[in-house]
């Protein structure tokens, strides 16, 4: 994706948060337009609401996502 396209957020109301977020997960990423931030999930390809995102950002090394991901990572350089 170039750094120049924006995606668009669709009921942004549900995803923005007033904070970054962090997480360990290599999965995770934050977009922050306008002055909020938005998580998303790689793996997904997805915005995370912002109910879910505390699952993220403290209990994403049992996430089965990420486990999908490092899966497929792992299969990827193999």
């Amino acid at each position: 994706m170039s750094k120049g396209f924006q995606e668009k957020i669709v009921f942004p109301e549900i995803y923005s948060l007033s904070y970054k977020p962090k997480s360990g997960c290599e999965f995770f990423d934050v977009i922050e337009r306008n002055g909020s931030y938005f998580a998303k999930c790689k793996i997904l390809d997805s915005f995370i609401t912002r109910s879910k995102v505390s699952k993220c950002e403290n209990l994403w090394m049992d996430c089965p996502y990420r486990r999908l991901g490092l899966k497929h990572l792992s299969g990827a350089k193999s």
